[in-house]
């Protein structure tokens, strides 16, 4: 009889316990999605002899869902009115030495979190510094990437923080005279652009960049959402930089957050000559 009862508390204690395990499970919220690093890389039918051009627009941070779609919508059509061979993927497994080396120039394509493994993340920064092109837009430029040596020596400085009220705002871009790129003569000396501005905890001229455009702060406001946020960049805030990585050529661009600024033909002639300078072998780095 003993047994029995025994035996009858714990079937009811497992029954019990087996339940509100169930309904824990059903009341735990779901995990967010993280996409995968990719290891298979996809087969490149490339010539090296072509000018060839990789759009990058994996996000595992902050997805820009309107601005990856418009870059991937007007990037082709500035492809084939420059000649350019593009391949848009968003397959990381492209990061390794053999198919980097096909390529002129990677646009990171509003690319944020953590995209490259570590051996993909080596060959990318050989891919730079043995002298590979790179055009970053806007989130490229954010904090979310985790990487040292890309926010240091790519970017050339740290993300803070964008304003929330108004998150989008219209200011004057003031081109830098001092700048020696290229194509300066063909840019306005003033331009009027609304975005989502990027405060950035200092200026990249600081470790060597070349700023080609900055953005003037009268009448905006600068303040990000927290209270540790409440200040700007002041008098010296690029937004357009450019410099050398070692034998390669670095361009980012701060501005692109909205898809409708890709149809803008100012800011499409800034894509188009930031490819091309970044891919230039007649201009030499170090």
């Amino acid at each position: 009889m003993r047994k029995a009862f025994i035996f009858f508390i714990v079937l009811y204690l497992g029954y019990f316990i087996a339940k509100r395990i169930q309904k824990n499970w059903a009341e735990a919220p779901a995990k967010t999605l993280v996409t995968p690093l990719d290891t298979l890389p996809s087969p490149l039918p490339l010539d090296k002899s072509e000018f060839n051009v990789l759009l990058y627009s994996k996000a595992n941070g902050w997805v820009h869902i309107d601005a990856i779609a418009a870059a991937k919508e007007v990037f082709p059509r500035l492809a084939q009115q420059q000649g350019w061979k593009l391949t848009v993927s968003d397959d990381s497994a492209l990061f390794n030495a053999t198919q980097l080396s096909y390529f002129d120039v990677v646009i990171w394509n509003n690319v944020t979190g953590q995209t490259l493994d570590g051996t993909q993340r080596e060959a990318f920064k050989n891919y730079i510094e043995t002298g590979g092109g790179f055009l970053g837009i806007h989130g490229s430029g954010d904090d979310s990437h985790q990487w040292d040596w890309y926010d240091k020596k790519v970017i050339r400085t740290l993300f803070s923080h964008h304003p929330m009220q108004p998150q989008f705002q219209v200011g004057t871009l003031n081109k830098m005279g001092n700048s020696l790129f290229p194509a300066t003569k063909d840019f306005s000396d003033q331009w009027q652009w609304e975005d989502e501005w990027y405060v950035f905890y200092e200026s990249p001229k600081q470790y060597g960049s070349t700023v080609l455009y900055n953005l003037d702060e009268s009448n905006l406001v600068m303040f990000g959402g927290h209270e540790d946020k409440q200040w700007s960049m002041g008098e010296d805030h690029p937004v357009v930089w450019y410099h050398c990585q070692k034998k390669g050529k670095v361009f980012y661009i701060a501005m692109g957050h909205k898809g409708t600024y890709y149809q803008d033909a100012q800011y499409q002639q800034l894509l188009i000559e930031a490819v091309e300078w970044a891919g230039n072998t007649s201009i030499n780095c170090n």
